[in-house]
């Protein structure tokens, strides 16, 4: 798949969202492999823990759908809610017994010995990275994870793990309402590791596409305007405008057949440069330096 097709996101699928029935999830998954997707994005967390079951249903209906799919496991949130978590405290643990028990769950619900991507899904001030390196490296002779990654990690958490162990991706949040990672080095330093920069909501939450808003009133005429010289609804202006950075790759989170075909379309070519910085611009509310 080329390096700028998107990647589905499973957020949505199930409680947090759309509620979909396995065999709603394994129709729109296989619709999704006949537009060019073939990168799910997963996390442990999703759907209060139950997202990954409902992936893993999905595939037990349509023998060969897990094998067509490079699966993205984030994993070392620990919820309110979750069983080892006495205190109650929303946290993060990359802790290597923590993670442990996290992938174990994780492929568990998704009846798969492996996944293809293991990310951290927050940074933790306390992580060892010579000793997750050293369990990831583990893991990975097992068979049971393939690369590994990191997400929300800023320019000085991913720089922790150089010398113990490759980043192949750091999934942030990028979008024309949300792009700090430009300003502060994470984008930078995300991709002088050669590592891909995933980037999620990258339609700032649909503020962006609400004119009554005050991103959204800020972008509007542009997004008008520019929608029509580029054949482009306003989502997929905004989706193009984040495919077009270099070495970047958006993660969609609709569960609609169509917005999930227009988000393909968007991804496949790059914005003019001038046409990028106009979107900045009006954005940022004031001119580029």
């Amino acid at each position: 798949m080329s390096n700028t097709t998107p990647i589905l996101g499973s957020m949505r699928f199930g409680q947090w969202g759309a509620q979909l029935s396995p065999q709603a999830v394994a129709e729109l998954l296989e619709a999704a492999l006949d537009l060019g997707i073939d990168t799910l994005d997963l996390a442990d967390i999703y759907g209060g823990h139950t997202t990954n079951a409902l992936v893993g249903a999905a595939f037990a209906l349509r023998p060969g759908l897990r094998a067509r799919f490079k699966l993205i496991a984030k994993i070392g949130i620990v919820m309110t809610s979750s069983p080892d978590n006495p205190r109650g405290v929303h946290h993060y643990d990359l802790s290597v017994e923590h993670l442990q028990r996290a992938l174990g769950d994780t492929l568990s619900a998704l009846d798969t010995d492996r996944v293809d991507t293991l990310m951290l899904h927050r940074f933790d001030p306390h992580l060892q990275p010579a000793a997750i390196a050293d369990w990831v490296r583990y893991k990975q002779r097992q068979g049971h994870v393939g690369d590994f990654g990191v997400s929300n990690f800023d320019a000085h958490a991913i720089a922790l793990f150089d010398g113990h162990l490759p980043v192949v991706a750091n999934q942030i949040e990028l979008s024309l309402a949300n792009n700090a990672a430009l300003d502060d080095g994470t984008q930078n330093a995300t991709r002088t590791r050669g590592s891909t920069v995933q980037a999620w909501s990258p339609l700032g939450g649909g503020d962006l596409l609400d004119p009554q808003s005050q991103i959204g009133g800020r972008v509007h005429e542009r997004l008008q305007a520019m929608g029509h010289e580029f054949g482009l609804d306003p989502a997929a202006l905004l989706l193009r405008w984040v495919a077009s950075l270099p070495a970047t790759r958006v993660v969609i989170g609709s569960t609609k057949i169509e917005r999930i075909r227009d988000a393909v379309h968007a991804c496949e070519a790059s914005l003019p440069q001038d046409a990028w910085y106009a979107l900045w611009e009006a954005a940022r509310g004031k001119a580029v330096p």
